[in-house]
């Protein structure tokens, strides 16, 4: 029976009768407001991204490629430090890691409390990791759980061949850049390699060129790219330590990105991907290319479960129905990925320059 019918049944036979009932209504009503504010608290507010109860943790991304010096770099920080404000001040305490194999240890990094976290710190060239060995990751701070990893290097990947590439004139909608140049260059391959499914693989693209705009000539940096056409779903995502500069009127950098492949997912038995890179566009760093280079590299499969999740986080993270998204890797004790990597690479060179 409702409120309101309960109400109407219990109408007034005398005054004494009529004083309880009315307390009685009013006891339910009490009743019934505090059942719904009960209700409405379980919910947990689309606003609240971490449970209350996580400790805080070390976090760190260390991606090393043992086939080129470019990709050797880790960070350290932690978990809670941009999230909260009474934290964004808070420092790593008595920090330092080691790299190890089981001959012993490799690499030593130590800091003070002053150091509030660590970042794109480059691990030394003369650091040799041999493929098929493991290696061992340990980092600790005086508060915080001490975080480790164990890790081998994945196969190398296939050779990749280029099969062909044209250059376009292109006019595009609007400009991308702060001018108003509409008017800019393409220029698109198309490469393949044999598939292994067992493997998993990042794309990554590097220009040699130069640029009147921004005053550079000849210099090597990463560019950016994308996948028109081929047999090989994936998706984009940031690897850490990588940098692309752009030129939107001043040089912005931003980190580099990567196409990531499952080769599962790979079609048939050979990979073909169609790669497009527009320049002379007042935003890529490049008016002109000497040459691209065009990396395949193999990584660990928790590598890219780690990038596929963050690729998530990014699409969904402005949709409060979609589901929640944990970022996992590798590391024991706290958040984060360390991984070895091999790679190869097919240079691509114009003469005379496109």
């Amino acid at each position: 029976m409702g409120i309101y019918a309960l109400k109407n049944h219990i109408k007034k036979p005398n005054s004494g009768f009529n004083n309880k009932g009315s307390c009685f209504i009013k006891i339910i009503y009490f009743i019934t407001a505090i059942f719904s504010l009960v209700l409405v608290f379980q919910c947990e507010s689309v606003e609240v991204f971490y449970r209350p109860d996580l400790s805080e943790k070390l976090c760190s991304i260390g991606i090393v490629d043992l086939d080129d010096t470019t990709l050797r770099h880790i960070s350290f920080e932690k978990s809670f430090q941009s999230e909260y404000e009474d934290e964004v001040n808070d420092s790593l305490r008595d920090f330092s890691f080691s790299i190890s194999s089981s001959d012993g240890e490799l690499f030593r990094y130590q800091c003070d409390s002053t150091v509030k976290n660590i970042k794109d710190l480059r691990i030394p060239d003369n650091i040799i990791f041999n493929p098929g060995e493991k290696y061992f990751l340990n980092a600790k701070e005086r508060d915080m759980e001490e975080i480790s990893a164990d890790v081998t290097a994945t196969s190398p990947p296939p050779e990749p061949r280029l099969v062909s590439f044209e250059v376009l004139n292109t006019t595009l909608i609007e400009p991308v850049g702060c001018t108003d140049v509409t008017n800019v260059r393409t220029v698109r391959f198309k490469i393949s390699f044999e598939k292994n499914e067992n493997l998993y693989y990042a794309i990554l693209l590097k220009g040699w060129g130069g640029s009147l705009s921004s005053s550079y000539l000849g210099w090597p940096g990463f560019i950016d790219f994308a996948v028109v056409d081929g047999n090989a779903p994936g998706f984009f995502s940031a690897v850490k330590g990588l940098t692309t500069y752009h030129y939107p009127c001043s040089i912005k950098r931003d980190l580099a990105l990567a196409y990531f492949i499952q080769g599962d997912n790979i079609t048939g038995t050979e990979c073909f991907s169609t790669l497009s890179v527009q320049y002379s566009d007042d935003l890529s760093m490049f008016d002109s290319f000497k040459a691209i280079g065009i990396k395949v590299i193999s990584i660990p499969r928790e590598l890219y479960l780690f990038e596929k999740n963050i690729y998530t986080y990014l699409k969904t993270s402005s949709d409060p129905f979609a589901e929640p998204v944990y970022i996992n890797g590798n590391i024991k004790g706290g958040n984060g990925i360390f991984a070895l990597c091999r790679s190869r690479e097919l240079k691509i060179t114009f003469s005379p320059w496109i």
